[in-house]
């Protein structure tokens, strides 16, 4: 069956060919674009012709990374983002477990509270998620799922109890002051440690597919024909294998084995490139160096513009592993023709990615092209992205960080001088290194109207512009979810732009995103998003 679209804006994201009148598809695929004289002369009599009415046409969008499980899991869980201060979030979880009444060795996992909003930006501790239940353990993650806040319950599950215990090492449990008695927050591996998750009970598998569908209506509604998962474990690709098998991944799903797995996962697999089974592949290997800049995890080079309560003067925040720890895990990876994507947030965390990469491919002397991924790169310095750009490091940026919390990486976290150097994705641009951007959902929804907008204004929800000389242009921001995107995934003669030979994937906005006013660009509408010539969302 042809389908022929036409009568609309199509942008093209071919330097090229930048906008054409029509475009032809067949069996899934782009198989002519032009003038419309040139492509109706294609047509036959069973051509379904699709008139764009004017709307504006583009490649379908490519989620550089995002955590579509995780996603899905936030639907059977409790949703706190929208809690404004510590007692809303108490509430909350009240009102949840008194309609919900969970029953013996089940546990209520919340997700998404934000300590920045609430008075003194203090993190619920176990005292207060005790007044909810002290009978079940509660687990509730932080918006940037890096730390965690738990009641006494939950933490007697995890093993911190008294004073006495032991913390996996890139780990931090909070304590009471003046003693070593656990408060109920954790930081990083003291609740994302393999042997500390499988604690956590999880929902049963048929729960999870039917949680999955709804999570890539979800991605699709955003004009997203590729998802990425980037924290696979045994458990999760077996699910993401299943989902496949049981045709019911609409969209394509790159996951991403997290450090611990990747070579059982992933070894000897011969190529970088790997190639789709039913719309689900596993492509490379993920690490992360520290935390998160709203938490003051992240590991800087320089002290917190405010230091978190109770820390030196010279607080950088820290990192979760040893060099030699990374230079191994690259070096397996490097060894078996493998991609890595990793977490760094901190400058100091960049520096040890670039470090021991180097190292890696030196000791290796490997010349494959892996296409490495530095995921967030928050903080990157000018000599950084020189390095970078020599060893073929990609930056995927969280531009949406200046929309959420910019105020607050100005006024605490970062300073002035920094945060107007966040997520520098024009600096990326005048080296010519190819960049992508993320949102890395579930920490914020994979709005990508709302990822234009952040990186051609660079404004914060107070009114402040931070780093105006790093704002992109339109065009620069689709390129990086679209053909750069591709890219990074070894997929851009197949994906990430409307030419002929590639997949019919397209998203169909409401407005131009080239022609409507800056400020208004977050309220273009997706209409419908197509994945190789199928409708898989419409509005």
């Amino acid at each position: 069956m042809r389908k022929l679209y036409f009568n609309g804006t199509i942008i093209t994201v071919n330097e090229n060919q930048p906008t054409v009148e029509a475009v032809l598809i067949e069996n899934g695929k782009i198989i002519k674009v032009g003038s419309k004289d040139e492509v109706f002369e294609l047509k036959d009599s069973e051509t379904e012709l699709v008139d764009l009415e004017g709307k504006t046409m583009l490649p379908g969008f490519i989620d550089s990374h995002s955590h579509i499980t995780a996603v899905a899991q936030t639907l059977m869980i409790v949703n706190l983002s929208e809690a404004n201060s510590k007692e809303e979030f108490i509430s909350m979880l009240k009102e949840y477990v008194k309609n919900n009444s969970p029953k013996a060795g089940e546990w209520v996992i919340g997700f998404g509270y934000d300590n920045t909003k609430f008075e003194n930006e203090e993190h619920p501790t176990k005292f207060d998620l005790d007044t909810v239940t002290t009978e079940v353990p509660i687990f509730v993650s932080h918006a940037s799922g890096h730390i965690s806040t738990t009641n006494s319950k939950a933490l007697e599950a995890l093993g911190y109890v008294g004073t006495d215990y032991e913390v996996p090492e890139g780990g931090v449990v909070r304590t009471v002051e003046g003693s070593n008695e656990p408060n109920g927050v954790l930081e990083e591996n003291a609740c994302l440690a393999p042997e500390k998750r499988k604690i956590i009970p999880a929902p049963s598998i048929e729960t999870l597919l039917k949680c999955i569908k709804k999570a890539q209506e979800i991605y699709s509604s955003y004009g997203l024909t590729t998802a990425q998962d980037a924290g696979v474990d045994e458990n999760l690709h077996q699910l993401l294998s299943l989902a496949a098998q049981k045709n019911e991944l609409i969209m394509d799903v790159v996951g991403q084995a997290v450090q611990h797995v990747t070579l059982k996962l992933l070894k000897n697999e011969g190529t970088p490139k790997r190639e789709y089974v039913n719309h689900y592949k596993l492509l490379g290997g993920k690490t992360w160096l520290d935390g998160s800049p709203q938490g003051k995890t992240a590991w800087l080079t320089k002290p917190y513009y405010e230091v978190p309560e109770g820390e030196s003067k010279d607080y950088c925040g820290y990192g979760t592993q040893e060099d030699k720890e990374v230079t191994d895990y690259f070096k397996s990876l490097i060894e078996n023709n493998i991609q890595v994507n990793v977490h760094c947030n901190g400058d100091a965390a960049a520096d040890q990615f670039i470090r021991c990469y180097k190292k890696a491919l030196e000791e290796t002397g490997s010349q494959t092209d892996l296409r490495p991924v530095m995921v967030h790169a928050q903080t990157v310095r000018e000599d950084q992205l020189d390095a970078m750009k020599e060893l073929g490091i990609i930056p995927t940026f969280f531009l949406d960080h200046i929309w959420f919390w910019g105020d607050y990486h100005y006024d605490s976290v970062f300073g002035p001088e920094r945060a107007n150097r966040l997520s520098p994705a024009k600096s990326a641009l005048r080296r010519n290194m190819n960049f992508t951007l993320h949102q890395d959902s579930p920490v914020k929804m994979p709005n990508q109207i709302l990822a234009i907008h952040n990186a051609v204004n660079r404004q914060t929800q107070s009114g402040r512009i931070l780093g105006e000389d790093q704002r992109l242009t339109v065009m620069e921001a689709i390129k990086a979810l679209t053909l750069n995107a591709a890219y990074q995934y070894f997929e851009e003669e197949t994906k990430g732009s409307i030419e002929e030979g590639k997949l019919a994937d397209f998203v169909i906005l409401d407005r131009n995103p080239l022609e409507v006013e800056s400020s208004k660009i977050k309220e273009i509408n997706v209409l419908e998003t197509i994945k190789e010539g199928n409708t898989i969302y419409k509005k």
